[in-house]
């Protein structure tokens, strides 16, 4: 199958920043395969997409969320993280059966390719059931078994290997890493623990760590050291090591973070509605770590919408460092396609424009008001002025999943009803056990 996108402007992405006009990228058997300014003939061509008025550029990396919370949207706001977990989140997950978290996960899916995002990292339970929904919708997932100290000995383990079935499956779509949920609710043993299956099995992490001041202090009340810190000694920093949130963060915490490899993920819109704090964005890029962006999850965000994220991120810094040149439209692209394929082990494969890479592709429609006068800078318009409504096509591995609002290989009504069905009867089983 070889598909040809026309006319288009493509945002490569790639090392050189290069940003073609009138351009022609042909995509073969999920592989792009020639990108010229050239036009050519379209004799053997099975697929013709004008894009004349459209920016083409690499599909969006979500690298930290809870695809399955879709289900918790609109609920719990206006609360701190610890109020937000312990009184609304977690009474409600207790009640959780995999039919729920599969319904969520597809909304969250549906929702993430109809704003351009063609691959995600989910940090979630039950992600052997989630494999199969991935398998079904056509999107790439990093899919990360959560553990905390009531399941290193229960159950999670045997979900990990259940899961590892489709480490690299479903084409390549689909791989694994282990996620210890927070040093709030894992010890250190279990932390090493942890450590130990993800050697074990080759694979390797994903956390969150210094979401919150309170997070901070009271690890350094309860073991001496910062949560960076307990992770380094128990042998979870790395370059297959994705930490979440990274707000509270000392100088001593970014060196460790550096010197071990490890990608930390930015989650500004999450981080402001939980009033987590502010990332030390600029101190992070200046000590070269690496760095991708993450919605989190739909019931601390309210979507799953990347380019909000971006916006919103880049503006975030500016405020508060009083910089206007802080977290650039450039960065934080560069966070949502290259970072983001950098995070995942995948770089050489996602994350940007270039023949030889995969195919996760999508089309930005620049033919509406937002986006006149045509601007001349692409980063800026699609950073500060796009929407996920500007999103006219997904593509992942070659196969179109979205296009023009439309899902050609799924049922969209039969998933909205399935997850508003979950959420009913979950709120019901949580009023009858009240």
């Amino acid at each position: 199958m070889k598909t040809r996108f026309q006319n288009a402007t493509v945002l490569t992405m790639n090392h050189a920043g290069d940003i073609l006009h009138h351009a022609q990228v042909d995509v073969t058997d999920g592989i792009i395969t020639a990108i010229s300014q050239n036009a050519t003939e379209e004799d053997a061509v099975d697929h013709v997409i004008d894009c004349r008025e459209d920016v083409l550029m690499p599909g969006l990396i979500n690298a930290h969320t809870h695809i399955s919370m879709s289900l918790f949207r609109n609920f719990g706001n206006d609360v701190a993280l610890k109020s937000w977990l312990e009184d609304y989140i977690w009474p409600l997950e207790d009640r959780m059966q995999p039919e729920d978290m599969v319904a969520g996960a597809k909304l969250s899916m549906l929702e993430m390719l109809r704003s351009g995002t063609t691959t995600f990292v989910d940090m979630y339970m039950e992600e052997d059931a989630i494999a199969k929904a991935v398998e079904e919708i056509g999107m790439r997932a990093v899919l990360c078994p959560g553990f905390t100290d009531n399941s290193v000995q229960e159950e999670r383990p045997a979900e990990v290997k259940r899961l590892m079935a489709y480490h690299h499956g479903a084409e390549d779509r689909i791989r694994v890493l282990l996620a210890p949920h927070a040093v709030y609710t894992c010890s250190p043993d279990t932390l090493r623990k942890v450590k130990a299956l993800g050697d074990a099995l080759g694979v390797g992490f994903h956390i969150h760590v210094a979401e919150t001041r309170q997070e901070d202090e009271a690890c350094r009340a309860r073991y001496g050291v910062s949560p960076t810190t307990l992770l380094h000694e128990a042998g979870l920093l790395g370059p297959t090591t994705i930490l979440a949130h990274a707000v509270w963060l000392d100088a001593r915490d970014r060196d460790l973070i550096a010197e071990s490899g490890a990608t930390c993920v930015y989650n500004p819109v999450s981080n402001m509605k939980l009033a987590s704090g502010f990332m030390p964005f600029m101190e992070l890029v200046e000590r070269g770590i690496p760095l991708a962006i993450g919605t989190d999850g739909a019931s601390s965000n309210n979507t799953q919408d990347l380019f909000r994220d971006m916006m919103v991120g880049s503006l975030l810094q500016k405020g508060h460092t009083l910089d206007p040149t802080a977290a650039s439209a450039h960065q934080m692209l560069y966070l949502a396609t290259r970072g983001g394929a950098h995070a995942i082990g995948q770089e050489d494969a996602l994350g940007s424009i270039e023949v030889g890479k995969k195919a996760d592709l999508i089309l930005v429609d620049f033919n509406n008001v937002r986006h006149t006068p045509r601007p001349e800078d692409v980063e800026a318009a699609l950073v500060y002025a796009t929407s996920s409504a500007d999103v006219r096509l997904t593509m992942v591995d070659g196969h179109i999943l979205m296009q023009d609002g439309a899902f050609p290989n799924v049922d969209v009504e039969d998933i909205r009803q399935r997850a508003e069905a979950s959420r009913h009867a979950l709120l019901q089983r949580k009023e009858a056990q009240a």
